[in-house]
């Protein structure tokens, strides 16, 4: 009987037979969807590259397709853009690469060379045939997102249309489409006629934010909002937080959101964070925003007791992420809008869920508890239309930052309004700016001759669209005066030369109208029947000004003619915000921040006193630099709950630690347990199936310090390890990384004497510059740093990940490529106590074996040759080619000693593609001219 042959033999004749050409293309398809199903993307990159040297076939652009997948995926998106340029190249109507490629270059900030790749597949795709009829939406539906996104709204509403005339069933291309016209004012927004949709299915499938600008119908915002929680939020996700509290002395406050940058939430939230009684609060910023480098985002950061970076990870890991840190109480500051990321809150990483300033109006979503409002803005008789429960503001629900500067006032004539006019300014977003209000504004400006309406032209539609409508209603257009985009102290002084600012229904302004408020410029609202239609009046209230809230539109109307026609009284309102400013409830910042405080006392779980043994983080604590401890685990409970205690037991008071695991069982999970329950900086990875390398990587994609150690989960350190390696690092930014002698201890943890190779380097604290350090290192082949558990190493000097040498990833020498690189522009620290202790134990390195060897023996090879390339070390060119000669001499002579074993290897474990490159780099240096 045939034996059947095992899944690695399949494997391994599938390497073979690519390398012969002789592999099928369906085999190489099987073989290599098998392989990354179980982690292996790198082998299957191998398998398909094979193949493609081997094989000449008319599909070869399908394999190209698929390696082009595989090499995106492994973060190599040159090699990626490359392939699927070569698919195209062979099969110019291939629209799966068009769609792709696509999306790599918009990914690379290449957008308009994504346009084109997708337009293309509009030439190719015929949508008439059913097969092909898939790629033409597609690719319409992305042209019309990214057009979208580039401002280019005409054509990306002209996209969606198209998209929509296809097929109609598409609630997400509706979404956009409805939006992209309130943006242009282009109205009536729901122009079924026009698209040939009923009217009922495009509410249907209006955002929860465009809803509260299309509808004052709280029922309609409240539906809206639940569309998208159905749609859009998982709804079986596990509850990570318990019922009961956590028992901390001061409450962790955690804050949700991508815009701690240069946004609304941030212009009036800059101020809250620092504000916040450290005698009550423990501040916390989860954070997913862009990196803009503006000084709102450094002040928004640097409020923060503790910021944390959460953009790598998935939702389901930054919910697990923020339990980990006992969050007492999380404030959503996003609601439904751009970029929120709801399902972290549908794990429920807080007892307690609170919604705040990203969208005004209900979320839909019951994971969250309260919204936080004030009496006017969410009266009682609106509560039914709210998912959360109100937790009123004594005062006003906004928060503001009285630290915004305003700029010099500026000239009428240089904002080209007229000097004499009574000037009506609405800055609102142009999408809140309804045909009904429009309409009001207009019939204002003719009664009150001479003035005229400066509001916001963000796009050139915007424009043509208001003033077309100014002109059939009878208003000269020069009448409607466009404000183009400022920085934020000129934009807040231009408030200061209009007369009276007219809000918008039925979404007022929120951030806006606080900032012509705070510019001393009158608001007058009109105030409606949702949250969004009342803020202005809230804000009104807050400043003493309830003369200028208004509850219809014909009041509104009246009102401002009323103001328009008495400018004197509209001074008089201004003089009142000048003299009341800084004393009136809405910029009381210090105030408001006590009275939050005292609604988050109201609303916390308290749980039983934490006991003495883990004590909240002395506030002190977050103003030294986070150090980073990474500790990777395979199948060592025992071992690693001791490496656990010891970095637990660091006197450096601010640190985190991230374990991932990749063990075949669950017995490290649970003997972690309880350590997570009590120490809110562990962040714990369950990660089985990851390769040594890949835990690596695992723990350090997971860490948010500047400052990193890896610690091996068999070894342990000295209490003082990184208090006293900071102390050094900290000295000058030059120092890469520190280091220090390694007590060898064995499985008992008794002492052991150096056995070669683990000898102190100095006797004394030693700073050794990085470039004589890296090449001691490479001429004598050896690691004279240390194993990571050894080094603490600053972040900044590692370009990519962990086992990089100058761009090239590697594995089992992947501790010594890391020196090097932080060597190759950094220096080095040797300490000669003994801060860590290495284990030597009968269950250690069990693949030390041929393949190890074998591999190390290439990469020392390797790293020599790109340290000589590059210009890293070793620049003598008579020195390397020494070397290189005896090296390459060594490197030969032990592989043909153990010729017979390589031929039994596993493709995997000896790739002799990379000796046979390595050896001819290594040859061009010793022949090079």
């Amino acid at each position: 009987m045939t034996e059947t042959p095992s899944p690695q033999q399949i494997i391994e004749a599938a390497f073979r037979n690519a390398s012969l050409g002789l592999l099928s293309i369906v085999d190489l398809f099987n073989t290599a969807a098998k392989l990354s199903e179980a982690g292996q993307k790198v082998l299957a990159i191998d398998l398909y590259r094979r193949w493609l040297s081997a094989t000449s076939s008319p599909v070869a652009y399908a394999a190209q397709f698929n390696l082009a997948v595989l090499l995106s995926e492994t973060g190599d998106d040159a090699g990626a853009e490359g392939t699927y340029r070569a698919a195209l190249a062979q099969n110019p109507a291939f629209c799966e690469a068009y769609l792709n490629l696509g999306t790599l270059l918009e990914r690379l900030k290449r957008p308009e060379e994504a346009l084109e790749q997708w337009r293309k597949v509009l030439d190719v795709a015929r949508p008439e045939a059913a097969a092909e009829k898939t790629h033409h939406l597609q690719a319409l539906n992305n042209l019309g997102r990214l057009l979208e996104i580039l401002k280019r709204y005409p054509d990306a509403e002209d996209m969606l249309a198209r998209s929509l005339r296809l097929d109609p069933a598409q609630p997400n291309v509706i979404t956009h489409w409805v939006h992209l016209r309130q943006k242009q004012c282009k109205w009536p927004v729901y122009a079924s006629a026009e698209i040939g949709i009923p009217e009922a299915d495009l509410m249907d499938a209006t955002s929860a934010l465009a809803m509260l600008g299309a509808s004052g119908d709280p029922a309609m915002q409240l539906k809206a909002s639940r569309n998208f929680v159905e749609q859009k939020v998982i709804h079986d996700a596990p509850r990570l937080s318990g019922p009961a509290g956590y028992g901390h002395e001061r409450l962790r406050i955690g804050y949700l959101s991508s815009d701690f940058c240069s946004h609304a939430v941030s212009i009036l939230t800059a101020e809250l964070y620092g504000l916040h009684d450290r005698k009550r609060v423990e501040v916390y910023g989860f954070d997913w925003s862009n990196e803009d480098g503006s000084p709102l985002r450094a002040r928004v950061v640097g409020g923060f007791d503790h910021h944390v970076r959460i953009h790598a990870l998935s939702d389901e890991d930054a919910a697990r992420l923020i339990r980990a840190h006992e969050i007492d109480i999380l404030v959503d500051l996003h609601g439904l809008t751009l970029g929120a990321r709801p399902n972290i809150l549908a794990y429920r990483p807080a007892p307690v869920q609170v919604t705040w300033l990203g969208l005004p109006g209900p979320t839909g979503q019951d994971a969250i508890d309260y919204v936080i409002a004030d009496p006017f803005l969410l009266p009682p008789e609106l509560e039914p239309y709210f998912t959360e429960q109100p937790l009123h503001m004594p005062r006003c629900f906004q928060i503001n930052d009285r630290q915004r500067p305003i700029g010099p006032t500026p000239t009428r004539a240089a904002c080209a309004l007229p000097e004499d006019a009574f000037v009506y300014c609405a800055f609102n977003n142009n999408f809140k700016i309804t045909p009904e209000v429009f309409d009001a504004w207009l019939r204002i400006l003719k009664q009150v001759p001479g003035s005229v309406l400066w509001t916001v032209g963000d796009n050139e539609q915007v424009r043509t669209n208001l003033t077309r409508r100014a002109e059939l209603a009878g208003i000269d257009p020069a009448r409607i005066v466009f404000a183009g985009r400022v920085p934020p102290a000129d934009y807040l002084a231009r408030f200061r030369v209009a007369d009276l600012f007219l809000d918008t229904n039925p979404f007022n302004g929120g951030t806006t109208v606080s900032d012509a408020l705070w510019a001393c410029l009158p608001v007058l609202t009109w105030t409606g029947h949702t949250f969004s239609a009342r803020m202005g009046g809230s804000l009104l209230r807050a400043v003493d000004l309830p003369e200028l809230i208004t509850y219809s539109l014909a009041d509104y109307e009246a009102k401002a003619v009323e103001l328009g026609r008495d400018p004197q009284r509209a001074r008089a309102l201004r003089r009142h915000l000048e003299e009341h400013r800084m004393s009136c409830a809405l910029f009381d910042s210090p105030r408001f921040v006590r009275d939050l405080e005292d609604a988050f006392e109201r609303i916390a779980i308290r749980g039983v006193p934490r006991p003495a043994a883990a004590p909240a983080r002395r506030a002190e604590d977050s103003r030294l630099p986070l150090v980073s401890v990474l500790i990777p685990t395979h199948n060592r409970p025992d071992y690693a709950e001791l490496a656990l205690k010891s970095a637990l037991a660091q006197s450096w008071a601010n640190t985190e630690i991230v374990i991932s695991d990749n063990s075949d069982n669950e017995e490290t999970r649970e003997r972690f347990a309880p350590y997570l329950e009590r120490h809110p900086n562990i962040v714990y990875l369950r990660a089985p199936g990851l390769s040594p390398l890949e835990n690596f990587h695992n723990c350090y994609d997971h860490s948010q310090g500047d400052y990193l150690n890896y610690l091996m989960d068999d070894d342990l350190w000295h209490p003082q390890k990184l208090e006293r390696m900071m102390s050094l690092m900290l000295v000058q930014p030059t120092i890469g990384l520190v280091t220090s002698f390694r007590q060898l201890i064995d499985g008992d943890g008794n002492f052991m004497a150096p056995i070669p190779g683990t000898e102190r380097l100095f006797d004394k604290e030693t700073l050794i510059g990085g470039r004589s350090l890296g090449e001691m290192i490479l001429t004598n082949g050896q690691n004279l740093i240390g194993e990571p558990t050894t080094v603490l190493f600053r972040r900044s000097a590692v370009p990519g990940r962990f086992g990089m040498f100058m761009g090239r990833q590697y594995e089992t020498m992947s501790d010594i490529s890391t020196w090097l690189q932080i060597l190759s522009t950094h220096d080095c620290v040797y300490v000669p106590e003994a801060l860590s202790y290495f284990r030597i134990h009968g269950g250690q390195d069990q693949a030390r074996g041929l393949p190890i060897r074998v591999r190390a023996n290439v990469d020392w090879l390797q790293m020599l040759c790109d340290a000589h390339s590059h210009g890293a070390f070793l620049r003598n060119r008579d020195v390397v080619r020494e070397m290189l000669t005896s090296k390459l001499t060594t490197c030969i002579w032990y592989l043909s000693s153990v010729r017979e074993e390589l031929k039994d290897l596993k493709p995997k474990m000896f790739a002799l593609d990379d000796l046979q490159g390595v050896v001819q780099q290594a040859l061009a240096i010793l022949f090079a001219k």
